[in-house]
């Protein structure tokens, strides 16, 4: 009895609980983000809670040990980075309340990062009168720029930004890691007033937005009012309550608690798409660009290849691979 005892001991000393636990039920109502790969809830007592399915990892955030400190989710990127803040005051009163820690995890590693800036997968970047720079959570930082720079925008590994004498553009290094194992997509089951059709399968939960999927065809759900999408992928949070996504030709935003959509036509090439903004190179060779008004605007009628949005900025690389620039609302 005395060995076995001394054993189980060793074993629990040697290999982390969540190397090999299951992760935790979450009670349904304190999802904040679900999908295959990763869960993220509110516990009572620990704080955020994250688990990574595939290896029932569970990460935790733990609430701050000040009553007046409060901790927030912010949001998940790429099933691997957890974004979360700690503030003083009341969110809901911005003359109250007080950032205080803008922070990092990585899910797969447990490494972290307290910064702030314009994220990017496994970091953020940072631009100043000392330059443009990357900070990641494996510890690296990259500096694109000796020159200030500012109004970022990103699609995939290219960064752009602009600075004095127009804009400029970088490829990124993100830190590396091996992906767990692709898991299928769970059965959808009745949250946030939503309840899914027979069959559908959970695409991805954005607290309140719940996307899910029968066959091929995708349907989102914001407290009971559901949206068909047709055959839509690469689904992006913009808002509480608004998403983007494409499907086939089209690239597309949607107030999903209204159900009002924009579309625009895409030839091909990722989604670009952030708060107020949406761009796209049709099949007529003509970027467009939607942002806060009744119809879209014409940006170029040049080629134009990843192209990337931020709320008041849009960018591209010409024919030649050069950056090029332009507001997504006119300036008046």
């Amino acid at each position: 009895m005395l060995r076995a005892a001394l054993l189980t001991l060793l074993i629990l000393i040697v290999v982390p609980a969540t190397a090999s636990a299951a992760c935790r039920t979450a009670p349904v109502a304190d999802v904040w983000y679900d999908s295959p790969a990763v869960q993220v809830w509110f516990d009572d007592n620990d704080g955020i809670v994250a688990c990574v399915r595939a290896t029932g990892v569970e990460r935790v955030v733990p609430y701050p040990a000040e009553d007046d400190v409060h901790l927030e989710f912010e949001e998940v990127q790429g099933d691997r980075w957890l974004r979360t803040l700690t503030y003083k005051g009341e969110d809901s009163d911005t003359t109250t309340a007080e950032n205080l820690t803008d922070d990092l995890m990585d899910l797969w590693t447990g490494k972290t990062l307290s910064e702030g800036g314009f994220l990017v997968p496994g970091g953020y970047v940072l631009g100043d009168e000392s330059g443009v720079r990357v900070r990641y959570t494996d510890g690296r930082t990259q500096v694109l720029s000796v020159d200030p720079g500012d109004d970022f925008a990103r699609q995939g590994r290219r960064l752009y930004w602009r600075a004095k004498g127009g804009p400029r553009t970088a490829l990124l290094t993100f830190p590396s890691g091996t992906a767990p194992a692709k898991r299928p997509l769970p059965r959808a089951r009745r949250m946030t007033r939503c309840t899914p059709r027979p069959g559908a399968r959970l695409v991805v939960r954005f607290r309140r937005i719940v996307i899910t999927r029968v066959g091929t065809s995708a349907y989102a759900c914001f407290n009971g009012r559901t949206t068909a999408l047709g055959q839509a992928t690469g689904f992006r949070r913009l808002s509480a309550g608004d998403i983007a996504y494409t499907r086939p030709g089209f690239s597309a935003s949607l107030d999903v608690a209204t159900g009002v959509k924009h579309e625009l036509p895409r030839a091909s090439g990722p989604l670009a798409a952030e708060l107020w903004a949406l761009a796209a190179r049709g099949p007529d060779g003509v970027l467009r660009v939607w942002g806060d008004a009744r119809r879209p605007r014409v940006l170029s009628r040049e080629p134009a290849t990843e192209i990337a949005v931020d709320t008041y900025h849009a960018y591209w690389l010409n024919a030649n691979g050069a950056p090029r620039h332009a507001y997504v609302t006119p300036l008046s």
